[in-house]
């Protein structure tokens, strides 16, 4: 059995997405993508935030949270009602965040740790397209996305990400405290 300080790199869980319909709200706001963490060397990597502490607050939780602040559903989230309902049907105790996470065509996730001094199963990645040519690189593994497969991350290795195609890499992205029961839907992980 996992947990949140299980040290493997990654575990497949078994959870069905609903691809489609979430393309289709995504393709309806994908004009409000902001241009993601470029100063740490990223090229073309957009993000937009559902839930959190607002659309333009694109990376992790934890960044933006103050004092006695809840996160909410944002002016974005609000038109994409469909994904943030099939979000909250996962065994979560708890929502942090929510995010698209979006690579252009020929765009890249330089190699970075995101939390290095944790070693811890969060967040829950989920692929809705992954064009033939991209590559998600895990210490060193390579994790074979396709889309509708949701995959629990071990962000304190290294990492990187390639799209090596013509067309968008898009992604969903989900922070927060995982169910004793949200393990039970594990599928594979690496051996």
């Amino acid at each position: 059995m996992f947990n949140r300080d299980s040290s493997v790199e990654w575990v497949e869980m078994k959870f069905v997405v609903p691809t489609n319909a979430i393309l289709r709200e995504y393709k309806e706001i994908k004009d409000t993508l902001i241009n993601h963490r470029p100063e740490d060397g990223h090229k073309d990597w957009y993000a937009v935030t559902l839930f959190g502490f607002g659309s333009d607050k694109t990376n992790s939780h934890w960044e933006y949270r103050q004092k006695g602040e809840k996160p909410f559903v944002t002016e974005v989230g609000k038109k994409c009602q469909g994904t943030l309902k099939w979000v909250n049907t996962l065994p979560y105790s708890r929502i942090d965040d929510v995010r698209f996470l979006v690579i252009k065509p020929k765009g890249y996730i330089t190699k970075h740790i995101d939390v290095p001094e944790r070693n811890w199963l969060e967040p829950l990645n989920i692929s809705i397209t992954y064009p033939e040519g991209n590559k998600f690189i895990l210490n060193n593994k390579e994790i074979k996305y396709k889309p509708g497969m949701s995959v629990v991350l071990n962000i304190h290795y290294e990492h990187y990400v390639e799209n090596n195609s013509d067309e968008e890499r898009v992604h969903l992205l989900v922070h927060g405290k995982k169910n004793k029961e949200f393990w039970n839907d594990v599928d594979t992980w690496p051996q």
